[in-house]
Parts: structure tokens; sequence; C-alpha cells
């Protein structure tokens, strides 16, 4: 069988496998089948970078709030 013969399959069990319990919270993919399957690292904004920029703010009553635009 060959590479993307194998990882078809692989993503056609694992689609399987979530469709007979859509609870499930995750499903544990080898690296390659999570690439093949299009996972990405998100990259989303830190909490550091929100720091470094200075988007934290303190109120008077002490609660941290964000003051950046939404």
């Amino acid at each position: 069988m060959q590479n993307k013969e194998y990882l078809r399959a692989a993503a056609t069990a694992i689609a399987r496998q979530i469709e007979e319990n859509p609870v499930v919270l995750g499903v544990p993919l080898d690296p390659d089948l999570a690439d093949y399957l299009g996972a990405f690292v998100e990259e989303a904004i830190t909490l550091a970078d929100i720091v470094e920029d200075g988007l934290l703010t303190v109120t008077n009553s002490g609660e941290v709030i964000y003051v950046g635009n939404y």
C-alpha cells in the first residue's frame, strides 16, 4: 500500500470512529495523518503578546481587563 493510500484509509477510519461516537473529545493521530488531514499549529495571540503590547490594564478594584480593540 502506498503512503497516500494508507493516509486516505486511515483518515476514513478516523472519520468513521468520530461518526460512531460524536461525543469523543479527541482522537490521537499519527503526525503524518494529522498533516494529511490539514492539522495546523494555532498561532493565536498569547498572554505574553498582550502584556508586551500593553493591552492589559488593572482597574482600581484590582480587576485585570483587556483594553485592545474587539
